[in-house]
C-alpha cells in the first residue's frame, strides 16, 4: 500500500516537472520569437469585411506562423527526414531536378481575381486617355516543367492566363511574356531557391514588354551582366525547409559605359527617404539579398530620371517587377511603382502624383490570381473634381525633375545606405572589380 502511494506521488511529481519544463520551453520560445522572430512578416490589415468573412483570423494565423523564430530550422529538420523516405513536396514547393525548388501553380481565388479584373477595367474606362497594359510573368513550373519531380501533377497556368486575357477584354493591352521565356527555357530564368525570376528572366520579360509598349530600344545603353553575390538562399528554401545546401548567384545588368546611364532620384513615399540609385548594396550583407533591387518592397516608390522624354509610367506590381524596373529607367522621366499589398491609399491619390502616359500591371501569375489587395487600391472614392484634374496630376510636378535628380546625385540624403551605381568599376559599394560575369 505504501509503495503504491509512493508510485502515485512519483507520477504526480513527474507530470508536474514535465509541465514546468514544457512551460519553460514555451516561455523561452516566446521570448526568442519577440527578439529574433521574422520582423519582415507583414501583419494583415484589419477591416470590417475581413472580420466578418473570417479571412483576418486566417491571415493572422499565417502571419504568426511566418513570424515564429526557429520555424525554418524545425521545417528543415522535418523535411530532411521526410525526403529520406521519398517525399518531394513541402508547403506547395516541389524538390525538383538539379537542386531546383519550384512552387506549384496556385489555385485562383476566383472572387478576388474577378474583382481585380473588374477594377482594372474600371480604371481603363475612367482614365481612357492612358493605355493600360497587363503582363503576368509565368512561374518556373510552367516554363521549366522538366525540372518538376516525375509524380507532380500541376495546374495549367497557360489556361489561367488565357482566361484572364479573355476576361480583361480588348480594351486592355495584354503583354505576352510566356512565349518569350519558353524560347529560353534552358537558361537560368529562375532562382533555384527563390520564387522570383532572375535578372536574366527579367531581361527577357523587359524585351517582350518593350516590344508591346513600343519603346525605342535604340535609345537604351548597352548593358553588361555582373554577378554581385554568390550566397543567396531564397524564400522557397526558407518556406519549405529544404535547399539550404545550395546558394544562388545574384546578377545585375549595368550600362557598359557609365556616361550612358540616366541619373536617378528614387523616393520611398512611405518613409520620405531619397536615394540616387535603384540598388541597395547594403542588402547583399543581409539575409534577403533579392532586396538589393529597389531596396525591397515598399508601398510606393517615386523614381525620377534625367531621361530625355516626358513619358511617365505607373506600375502596379509585386516583387517580380523589382529587378525589371531598372531596365525601364532610360525610357521614362518618372516611374511610380505601387505595391498594393503595402500601399494604404487609393487610385485617386495615385493619379494625382503625375501625368502618367502609361499604366502597367506587372505581376507573377501566382501572385495575381491570389491577390486580395489590388482591387481595394483600385477602388475609386467619391468623385471630387474632374477626371482631367485627377489624370493630370498635381500642379508643378510635371516637368522639373532634371534639376532635382542631378542635385540629389551629388548629395543623396541616404547615400550611406544606397550608393550611386558605379558601372565602370561594377562593384556596388567600393568600386572594386567583380570578375564573375554571366
Amino acid at each position: 500500500m505504501e509503495q503504491s502511494q509512493k508510485r502515485k506521488k512519483k507520477k504526480v511529481y513527474t507530470k508536474q516537472i514535465t509541465a514546468l519544463v514544457f512551460l519553460g520551453v514555451l516561455i523561452i520560445l516566446c521570448l526568442f520569437n519577440l527578439i529574433l522572430g521574422n520582423k519582415k512578416a507583414v501583419k494583415p490589415r484589419i477591416t470590417p469585411k475581413s472580420l466578418l468573412d473570417g479571412s483576418y483570423m486566417e491571415d493572422y494565423g499565417n502571419y504568426f506562423t511566418e513570424r515564429f523564430w526557429g520555424r525554418g530550422a524545425f521545417k528543415g529538420l522535418n523535411f530532411s527526414v521526410q525526403t529520406m523516405f521519398g517525399k518531394r513536396e513541402s508547403e506547395g514547393i516541389y524538390k525538383g531536378n538539379k537542386k531546383y525548388l519550384l512552387e506549384e501553380i496556385a489555385a485562383p481565388d476566383e472572387r478576388a481575381m474577378e474583382e481585380n479584373i473588374r477594377k482594372i477595367q474600371e480604371l481603363a474606362g475612367t482614365y481612357y486617355q492612358i493605355p493600360v497594359y497587363v503582363m503576368l510573368a509565368p512561374n518556373a513550373a510552367y516554363i521549366q516543367p522538366e525540372k518538376l519531380p516525375a509524380y507532380a501533377v500541376g495546374r495549367d497556368q497557360k489556361k489561367q492566363f488565357d482566361d484572364i486575357k479573355e476576361k480583361l477584354g480588348a480594351g486592355i493591352n495584354w503583354i505576352e511574356v510566356s512565349k518569350a521565356l519558353l524560347k529560353h527555357s534552358d537558361e537560368e530564368l529562375y532562382y533555384r531557391t527563390d520564387n522570383n525570376w532572375t535578372s536574366l528572366g527579367a531581361f527577357y520579360g523587359y524585351e517582350a514588354l518593350a516590344a508591346a509598349m513600343g519603346l525605342d530600344t535604340s535609345r537604351a545603353p548597352e548593358l553588361t551582366p555582373y554577378v554581385v553575390n554568390n550566397d543567396f538562399i531564397g524564400s522557397l528554401a526558407k518556406k519549405s525547409g529544404y535547399g539550404k545546401g545550395y546558394e544562388d548567384s545574384v546578377t545585375i545588368y549595368a550600362p557598359k559605359n557609365i556616361k550612358d546611364s540616366v541619373k536617378i532620384l528614387m523616393t520611398d513615399m512611405d518613409t520620405g527617404k531619397k536615394y540616387a540609385t535603384l540598388y541597395d548594396s547594403a542588402k547583399l550583407e543581409k539575409e534577403d539579398k533579392y532586396s538589393l533591387f529597389l531596396g525591397g518592397n515598399a508601398g510606393m516608390l517615386d523614381i525620377k530620371t534625367t531621361a530625355d522624354t516626358t513619358d511617365r509610367l505607373l506600375i502596379f506590381k509585386d516583387s517580380y517587377a523589382n529587378c525589371l524596373i531598372p531596365f525601364l529607367a532610360p525610357y521614362y522621366r518618372e516611374i511610380v511603382a505601387v505595391d498594393a499589398s503595402i500601399y494604404e491609399g487609393n487610385i485617386q491619390e495615385i493619379m494625382q502624383k503625375a501625368k502618367f502616359t502609361s499604366i502597367l500591371f506587372l505581376y507573377n501569375g501566382n501572385s495575381f490570381v491570389t491577390d486580395t489587395y489590388l482591387s481595394k487600391v483600385l477602388s475609386l472614392p467619391a468623385a471630387s473634381g474632374t477626371q482631367e484634374e485627377e489624370a493630370g496630376g498635381a500642379p508643378g510636378t510635371q516637368d522639373n525633375n532634371t534639376d532635382e535628380v542631378s542635385e540629389t546625385q551629388d548629395n543623396s540624403t541616404d547615400g550611406e545606405d544606397m550608393e550611386v551605381q558605379d558601372t565602370e568599376n561594377t562593384d556596388l559599394q567600393d568600386g572594386e572589380t567583380n570578375d564573375e560575369t554571366e
